[in-house]
């Protein structure tokens, strides 16, 4: 039993067993849009639309406020202790990180010159799906917010422009275990400034089968950046797993 404690294998479980080195669950996530910011879908979304689209006349784009007001409500879009988020998304690209590089030199005469940096890429969009519901999310909201985007612009707004179509911020919350009878933890935060969406895919209805029906949105935003968020606490709390509670049993991951 000595050489099996001393063993490779028990050192990897071993770090499996704390919290810093657990495997992250890729299913644990959600997704926030402060919404209220967005004074464009809080101002009365169709009779924006009416507006710009006048030549659809009164009967355009002619949907209730109640249903705006039911999508956009609180209650769908939680950031807080119940760590719901919006109910809507069901699956999220985060953007990727690049820099130009190049090797410049005289190539032909057989010198190899070291790499050089030139610039970083540009952000990718931020990409998400969106689940297609009775009360549709995807037609009734997002799909106006990306033609407001189109008439209004991305330029900078008054906080309470009826022309305002940025979204102060968006949260992608990573989620993890913190142990038995513990609510889930936040591992780390990827914020996206000054957000909106430009597209919307379109859907496919078919008599020939049936199942969940979803549209990717593609979203630009200012600047993002990554937060550590309850990490630091839970590698002080959960880090100090030993090697004999792994062995056993006193893992609380288990």
């Amino acid at each position: 039993m000595s050489s099996l404690k001393a063993s490779p294998y028990n050192y990897y479980l071993h770090l499996l067993g704390k919290w810093p080195t657990n495997i992250a669950l890729a299913s644990q996530w959600f997704i926030y849009f402060d919404l209220s910011s967005v004074n464009a879908l809080n101002s009365g979304i169709q009779n924006q639309m009416r507006y710009w689209e006048s030549s659809m006349g009164n009967n355009g784009w002619n949907y209730s406020n109640n249903v705006t007001k039911y999508l956009l409500d609180g209650n769908l879009h939680y950031r807080d202790d119940t760590l719901t988020g919006c109910v809507f998304s069901n699956e999220v690209k985060l953007p990727s990180e690049s820099v130009t590089a190049g090797n410049d030199g005289l190539v032909q005469g057989g010198f190899l010159p070291p790499a050089v940096a030139s610039n970083r890429k540009p952000y990718s969009p931020l990409n998400v799906n969106f689940l297609e519901t009775n009360a549709s999310f995807l037609d009734f909201i997002i799909r106006p917010w990306v033609i407001l985007v189109g008439y209004n612009g991305l330029v900078a707004r008054a906080n309470n422009s009826s022309k305002r179509v940025k979204c102060n911020y968006a949260d992608v919350v990573m989620l993890a275990k913190t142990g038995a009878g513990n609510r889930m933890g936040i591992r780390k935060i990827h914020r996206f400034q000054n957000i909106a969406p430009i597209s919307i895919d379109g859907e496919t209805y078919s008599y020939m089968q049936d199942g969940l029906k979803y549209s990717n949105v593609s979203f630009v935003y200012d600047s993002y950046f990554v937060l550590d968020a309850d990490t630091p606490d839970m590698i002080n709390l959960r880090s100090k797993t030993s090697l004999s509670d792994l062995i056993y049993g006193n893992n609380p991951f288990i």
